[in-house]
């Protein structure tokens, strides 16, 4: 019995596979032209049935193959993708350990798992990549009510990956309704928070927060309601009333939230 152990330590450390490092970027923003290089660097004593094989998102997703000295395959997401005859190293048996993505795209985003494996022995590592899409639009309205109430209104559209929204009166979070829908590849999100105005204080700061987790990214809209608005003095080039001017502007907020929602149902 203890011949057989001594056997199998000694088979481990002199037939061992370990991996000694992975480069991935963890966030790339979209848009960028140069090629991609996901790098997963190891050592082996013994390359007896040596394989290299990359996943996404699990192992049941295999993007990428190569068992020297056989040409490398590209898979799945990654199928036409990929330079295959890019060389990492002078080793021949880690050439093609790595994958050249010669047009990074955001549909791309996940995690990739790399695997070295010989006949005895097997390592492998997780990593994150995130290829982030900035939103193009980004707007907030505040919209009161003629029964007392506030509501605000906050809309995103053209982002990726999943964006987050948060409606804050000062500092704190209001209780809001949100909506998320995935149009061609990219997010359009709304939320909407309705609120007493006689809850808020005299004048309140109010903010929508816009949170992308997996891109570490952040925006924020913000504007100033008041609960008591400021009378406002007549023009004397137009002769509107103070009270005209505000109806007028109060008009404009709903119609502007009324062609966001317009817009939102149009693409859904």
């Amino acid at each position: 019995m203890w011949t057989i152990f001594r056997l199998a330590v000694f088979l481990h450390y002199v037939q061992s596979v370990r991996i000694t490092s992975v480069r991935i970027p963890e966030v790339l923003q979209d848009g960028t032209r140069a090629p991609l290089t996901l790098d997963c660097d190891f050592v082996t004593d013994n390359v007896t049935g040596l394989v290299v094989q990359w996943f996404r998102d699990g192992r049941e997703h295999l993007v990428y193959q190569w068992i020297p000295p056989r040409q490398p395959q590209a898979l799945g997401i990654l199928r036409d993708k990929l330079d295959l005859s890019y060389k990492v190293s002078n080793n021949p048996y880690s050439w093609h350990r790595a994958l050249r993505v010669v047009r990074p795209e955001p549909e791309l985003t996940g995690n990739y798992t790399c695997v070295i494996s010989t006949f005895l022995a097997e390592d492998e590592r997780t990593r994150p990549m995130t290829i982030f899409v900035p939103e193009k639009k980004f707007d907030m309205v505040l919209d009161r009510l003629s029964d007392g109430f506030l509501n605000v209104i906050c809309a995103v559209e053209g982002v990726f990956p999943k964006p987050e929204l948060t409606i804050l009166a000062g500092s704190r979070p209001l209780h809001a309704r949100s909506s998320l829908k995935l149009i061609e590849g990219r997010y359009t999100a709304l939320t909407s928070a309705v609120v007493s105005v006689d809850a808020l204080p005299p004048t309140v700061e109010v903010l929508c927060d816009l949170q992308v987790p997996l891109a570490n990214y952040y925006s924020r809209k913000r504007d100033i309601f008041y609960r008591d608005p400021p009378p406002t003095p007549p023009s004397r080039s137009s002769g509107h009333k103070a009270s005209d001017t505000v109806l007028i502007n109060w008009t404009n907020a709903l119609l502007m939230s009324t062609v966001i929602f317009y817009h939102i149902l149009r693409t859904t």
